[in-house]
């Protein structure tokens, strides 16, 4: 450092005082320099470290969504329908709102992957995802629950409006036909539509909804029942 540069970053010391005490002194400035130096370095690298952390916890909830949806359709898997479920009992506990599940089950699906591949068969699915986010609201929780099987939750919402959510979602999958290649596909399902009870576990609601989805199949499908 030239003789300027150092007067520029430490004041000048008293003249005829003694050369130990000016060494003393200029050492002291300059230790004081150094501890500047080093806080300013450490400022930079909290601040650093910060901005990591940040960037490992966005990544960490991109992980956690990606365990928790379904990589075909983009909706909800089953331990992210589990967890909804629990957010959503626990929310309606507290305001004592209604809350209604919903299993719906694509009809004839093994018969449209066997006339037109498993090409058509995911699409149908994710097609399916599509026009329930169309016609149900922002709220609704949209999972597939496995294979051509869905599971629907409606907060704030009593049995009789859910069976007509979902009775209006069958009518408009029936009516948004799917192109595939030269052909439109017209999908279909049956559904069971279940209130959940105050404290009822996401299995005995599941097993409701399960039993009326299956009533609507047996009475001729391409229908929508109530649960008991």
């Amino acid at each position: 450092m030239s003789h300027t540069a150092q007067h520029s970053s430490r004041s000048p010391l008293p003249r005829g005082l003694p050369d130990a005490l000016l060494h003393d002194m200029r050492s002291l400035q300059e230790e004081a320099l150094r501890s500047r130096d080093e806080m300013v370095s450490a400022r930079q690298q909290a601040l650093a470290a910060q901005a990591r952390i940040r960037e490992l916890e966005q990544q960490l909830e991109t992980m956690r969504e990606l365990v928790r949806a379904d990589q075909l359709t983009g909706s909800l898997n089953r331990r992210g329908m589990e967890e909804a479920f629990a957010r959503e009992s626990a929310r309606a506990a507290r305001r004592g709102a209604p809350l209604c599940l919903a299993l719906l089950d694509l009809d004839d699906f093994k018969r449209l992957n066997d006339n037109y591949g498993h090409a058509a068969g995911d699409a149908a699915l994710a097609h399916l995802v599509r026009v329930a986010r169309g016609t149900l609201r922002p709220m609704d929780v949209i999972c597939r629950f496995g294979g051509e099987e869905f599971a629907i939750l409606l907060p704030d919402t009593p049995l009789e409006h859910g069976l007509r959510a979902i009775d209006r979602l069958r009518q408009e999958l029936a009516r948004c036909a799917l192109a595939h290649g030269a052909d439109m596909l017209t999908l279909r399902f049956s559904g069971g539509v279940a209130q959940c009870g105050a404290g009822e576990a996401l299995v005995a609601a599941l097993e409701r909804a399960d039993a009326a989805l299956y009533r609507a199949k047996r009475a001729g499908k391409d229908q929508v029942a109530i649960a008991a």
